[in-house]
């Protein structure tokens, strides 16, 4: 990825609102065993979010869990690890999502970070 590390630890803390989460709702107390909540809007449909923080390595890993309803994790607490490894002027992101009760469900988060991670680049170099 083209942003600094320090961008993308933050974006994956204290800084959902604007790429990812709707502005106004997000709780976020990035510390281990620390709550995080906020919204999205997805096809029309808000999409609550729910995790809390377990692992932070500033700039350097970030590690939660992950729950959301019926068309997200189906009410699994599954858990999403953010690697971050500076490269040259930008990062090496390696995401992880795991924990989900069925693969298709993971398949399908797996080929949407994808996508979300290109916009996240995007929003951060512009």
């Amino acid at each position: 990825m083209r942003a600094r590390p320090e961008a993308i630890y933050k974006s994956f803390t204290t800084g959902w609102e604007g790429w990812f989460a709707l502005p106004g709702g997000l709780i976020a107390k990035p510390v281990p065993q620390g709550q995080l909540f906020f919204v999205v809007e997805h096809e029309g449909k808000r999409h609550p979010h729910y995790g809390r923080f377990l692992t932070l390595e500033p700039n350097r890993k970030v590690e939660l869990t992950w729950l959301t309803g019926k068309s997200g994790t189906q009410g699994a607490e599954t858990v999403l690890s953010v690697d971050i490894e500076p490269h040259g002027d930008g990062c090496t992101v390696t995401l992880r999502h795991r924990g989900f009760y069925d693969q298709d469900r993971a398949d399908g988060h797996g080929k949407s970070w994808e996508q979300i991670l290109a916009n996240l680049d995007a929003r951060l170099t512009a």
